[in-house]
């Protein structure tokens, strides 16, 4: 009996890094379906905010270079249009359309106008990857508020099922399309966990990794108003990210040549996802008040190797004192975040190695959940 065939459109995917989590979270979903199904991927060849496409990648024909069992087809950028992509959804005839984000015209908004004119037969899944949430629609609204009118005008509820991540974007989905079919499969990670790895930790002293774009919503200036008001306590921050809002790296640019002596900042620019294990490994502590986030890779990526997190509790990571992991603070409260930082740095060897395993701990037990990949199959049966 043949495989049902799931064809995933995507704007950016392996090797692009630059677009973040989504990327992430769709490599992860091909993997752990590909058993389950025949995996299609269609996207570009070239990575977000770039004009040049990947090297090494062959763009314009199907090829399964990443994986035997999954095929992908990188479109030429230079030359993408609504009937390119149109023929390759014709080639691969799938059962299931799984898109991803929300405003993407070409690989969200398009295939749904081919389901509404009736020229898609496949079932579409929609997941909008934390796009509802109002941290995200702050953002552009002007540009995204008549995507929302066009989708709600051609009937989505009635038409697609939305896949929602976790309980508050289900809540998200149905504000803005009320009546729609949502189903929740918490988004699937990394997998692999490395055998857990210590550092060598002296109290008064904390290295601190920041790892996402740098853009008001993951709030890096939050950060370092914060480690600004540590005392007797020396702070070091590593900064990894690609800078999509200059006006607000100015801002933070101008925030770190002013801060006190005993806090120092280090921007190493834009890192592939094979890197950030090793730079993750370096560093004592995990920082990201991010305003919201789906799921938060880069939170998830700290835990499996085993560091400690200190994010604000707009992500699904909460209660994260209680399994000694990190802290999950309100943004309102910027005080607690200094006096986590402080807390932190004052940690001598045993107290650092206790919180590290934790967080290592903390993400062996997500990754062996056996109802991760169950929820998977109940959004494709």
């Amino acid at each position: 009996m043949s495989k049902k065939k799931i064809l995933v459109m995507v704007d950016w995917f392996v090797p692009g890094y630059k677009a973040g989590g989504p990327i992430q979270s769709c490599v992860n979903f091909v993997f752990a379906m590909k058993d389950d199904y025949s995996v299609y991927v269609l996207t570009t060849d070239t990575d977000h905010g770039e004009s040049r496409p990947y090297e090494g990648i062959e763009s314009g024909r199907w090829t399964n270079h990443l994986h035997p069992d999954i095929q992908v087809f990188y479109s030429p950028k230079a030359s993408l249009s609504a009937r390119s992509l149109k023929e390759q959804i014709d080639a691969v005839q799938p059962d299931y359309v799984y898109l991803n984000h929300l405003f993407s015209p070409m690989f969200v908004v398009y295939p749904l106008w081919l389901k509404f004119r009736g020229r898609l037969k496949g079932e579409i899944v929609l997941c909008p990857r934390g796009a509802l949430y109002e941290s995200a629609l702050s953002v552009k609204r002007w540009k995204k508020t008549p995507f929302l009118n066009l989708f709600r005008w051609m009937g989505m509820p009635r038409r697609i099922l939305f896949h929602a991540t976790n309980q508050r974007e289900k809540e998200a989905v149905l504000q803005h399309f009320p009546g729609s079919k949502v189903l929740i499969a918490d988004n699937l990670p990394n997998m692999r966990q490395l055998p857990f790895a210590g550092l060598a930790k002296q109290p008064g002293t904390l290295k601190c990794i920041f790892i996402a774009r740098i853009v008001p919503i993951k709030n890096l200036l939050f950060l370092l108003t914060a480690m600004e008001k540590t005392k007797d306590v020396r702070v070091e921050l590593t900064v990894i990210g690609p800078v999509e809002d200059k006006g607000y790296w100015e801002e933070c640019s101008r925030k770190i040549a002013a801060l006190p002596g005993n806090v120092s900042v280090n921007y190493l620019g834009p890192k592939r996802n094979d890197e950030l294990p090793a730079l993750l490994a370096q560093h004592h502590l995990f920082t990201l008040p991010t305003t919201g986030e789906n799921f938060g890779h880069a939170i998830f990526e700290a835990l499996l190797a085993g560091r400690p997190v200190l994010i604000s509790d707009q992500t699904p990571w909460l209660s994260l004192a209680a399994t000694g992991s990190g802290w999950d603070l309100p943004l309102g409260d910027p005080v607690g975040f200094t006096r986590a930082l402080e807390e932190a740095a004052r940690w001598d060897q045993p107290a650092f190695d206790k919180w590290a395993k934790g967080a290592w701990e903390h993400a062996a037990r997500f990754i062996k959940n056996p109802e991760l990949h169950d929820q998977y199959l109940k959004l494709f049966a």
